[in-house]
């Protein structure tokens, strides 16, 4: 059925207006303005548009009790059936095989309980395409099936019977405020914030790691099973025992758990590099060797020196005082390594000791900037 067609229909009265690009608003049904945020590229379309991963259809109405709906998957069942989620039924056994709660509000399942047309329009709005559907402050808001482009002639569903469902759900959905977040949400916001700073960790840690690695005399060349699973742990473990028996935490456990698959490849920098110089076992001093000096060779009285010094065959750059600096370009100037020994055994030049020894006679060949 067309949209034009359905539009006419009298069992289909939500009645909507292509705006281009994607973009639909419409009236619902008993006059609830409604709103359509397709998908689109913004880099290939053609025009300047932003970009949008999902197809979005909003019914507004304030003042609605907050809450959050799922189309329930195997997953939910999984978590569920092993103990791990405990969710709030509603006692419709069609209704709750199809819907997941995600809500601490145990007076949401009494409501639907005791409204057979809000639960039968929470179905339509499933049936019509719906994979989540989030009640907050502006009113209902259901990310759809990518099939659901009314734009396009071969979409999978029909717009105007999903703007029917969502005006059925926002004029039906109670008002009274639900109650605040209890103590074990607010664990597992903390927990989730936990998790993603250490998860954060990985490309902070490879932010400029180029000197770090430069330094490092010693790492793994398989992989680091037991890094990863110390670091997998610390993220998880916290936020794994505030979200149990919690409705909701194992769809962000398996967000988490993806994001962690993704930055996996890139925990060396973390796991080898940095963690290594924050568990220091031991140092030793190490001879080396001053291999190279940089500076401007056009100012007669430079302050800004660079040397690569050579350690346990590391050849790693420092930054030298004046007084080293002078000190160097005299041949007066002997250094030494600092090598620590970190994490499992892996060392590292942790730093460069110098002091004045005279005699030493000036680098065979002086290093020269190109112009």
């Amino acid at each position: 059925m067309s949209l034009a067609e359905s539009t006419a229909s009298p069992l289909h009265r939500s009645c909507w207006t292509d705006q281009g690009n994607h973009d639909w608003t419409g009236t619902g049904p008993g006059g609830e303005t409604l709103g359509f945020c397709g998908s689109r590229s913004g880099l290939f379309d053609g025009q300047r548009n932003s970009m949008r991963l999902s197809n979005t259809l909003s019914a507004y109405r304030r003042g609605l009790r907050h809450s959050r709906l799922f189309a329930e998957t195997g997953y939910d069942r999984l978590a569920k059936r092993i103990g791990y989620a405990a969710e709030h039924q509603t006692g419709d056994p069609d209704f709750d095989a199809r819907v997941y709660l995600g809500t601490d509000d145990p007076g949401l399942a009494d409501i639907l309980r005791a409204q057979p047309a809000l639960r039968a329009a929470v179905i339509a709005l499933l049936d019509a395409g719906a994979k989540t559907i989030a009640i907050d402050k502006s009113g209902v808001q259901a990310t759809m099936t990518s099939g659901l482009r009314p734009d396009d002639p071969e979409g999978e569903h029909d717009l105007v019977a999903a703007g029917d469902a969502i005006s059925a759900v926002a004029s039906l959905w109670p008002e009274r405020p639900a109650p605040g977040p209890t103590a074990g949400a607010v664990f597992q916001s903390i927990g989730l914030g936990w998790a993603a700073l250490v998860l954060a960790a990985v490309p902070i840690a490879a932010w400029k790691s180029e000197t770090v690695a430069a330094r490092q005399i010693e790492t793994y060349a398989q992989i680091d099973w037991l890094g990863l699973g110390v670091w997998l742990g610390v993220a998880f473990v916290p936020f794994l025992l505030a979200g149990l028996r919690r409705p909701a935490a194992h769809r962000t456990l398996l967000t988490l758990g993806l994001v962690a698959l993704v930055l996996t490849p890139f925990s060396k920098d973390l796991l080898q590099l940095r963690a290594n110089r924050w568990l220091t076992r031991s140092e030793a001093d190490v001879p080396a060797v001053l291999t190279e000096l940089r500076y401007d060779h056009d100012d007669p009285n430079p302050t800004d020196y660079e040397a690569t010094v050579t350690v346990a065959d590391r050849p790693s750059d420092w930054v030298l005082t004046k007084q080293e600096g002078d000190l160097a370009r005299q041949g007066s100037l002997c250094v030494a390594g600092v090598v620590a020994t970190g994490l499992r055994d892996l060392r590292y030049v942790k730093r460069v000791r110098t002091w004045e020894c005279p005699g030493q006679g000036p680098l065979e060949e002086p290093y020269v900037p190109e112009p």
